[in-house]
């Protein structure tokens, strides 16, 4: 017979799979800086990871690499900054940090205080994912962006993205609590964390933010 444990993880996958399923979003809120602590596995032969400028994706931007003119456009005007894997000379990881926002979905955003730093969209081609090219991007990051007093590195993971969640445990986070995003009726809602608020981490509407 099922454990209590089992039953009780059996629930919690059926309700994130049901909020997903209807268009809603439960985010885990993370601090994750990449601890100098723990070793970084070797890329295979052939790998590279580099710092980037977003608009060095532009020969990139198209549905298969998930990438588009007008966000690699926006991502430029924010002054974001970028880290690609590349497989020779081929595009096959990437990942963006930026110092203030960055839209989720249509209607809504994260907003960040400083001295957040925000890590997103990262992405891995599917035949070259578990090869380490994550922990590769956000230890490049953890250089581009020395330590400042109180500065941390943030990012968030679908809470029904196992596969994910295992991955970010590698680096051991520091756990703000979950945001949520709800869908009615075509319209998205936002519910902050107060402990990923407190730290500057929060949802907001991208209206209110492009000042519209």
């Amino acid at each position: 017979m099922p454990s209590q444990a089992t039953w009780f993880q059996r629930l919690y996958s059926f309700g994130l799979r049901s909020l997903a399923n209807t268009g809603n979003k439960l985010l885990l809120v993370e601090l994750g800086d990449n601890n100098p602590h723990i070793e970084e596995p070797a890329l295979a032969p052939g790998y590279s990871t580099r710092a980037l400028e977003p608009e060095d994706l532009m020969p990139w931007a198209s549905a298969e690499y998930q990438l588009s003119p007008a966000f690699l456009n926006e991502a430029q005007a924010r002054g974001d900054r970028c880290v690609g894997n590349f497989y020779a000379d081929q595009l096959v990881g990437y990942g963006f940090v930026t110092q203030s926002f960055a839209a989720i979905t249509d209607q809504i955003g994260v907003k960040i205080n400083q001295p957040l730093l925000y890590r997103y969209k990262g992405w891995t081609h599917p035949e070259h994912r578990r090869k380490y090219l994550s922990h590769a991007r956000g230890r490049l990051n953890s250089r581009l962006f020395p330590q400042q007093p109180g500065q941390r590195m943030v990012s968030y993971v679908d809470a029904h993205n196992f596969p994910s969640r295992l991955k970010h445990a590698d680096i051991r986070p520091v756990r703000l609590g979950y945001c949520l995003i709800l869908r009615l009726f075509g319209k998205e809602f936002c519910i902050n964390s107060r402990i990923a608020k407190r730290y500057g981490f929060s949802l907001v509407r991208n209206n209110a933010v492009n000042g519209s």
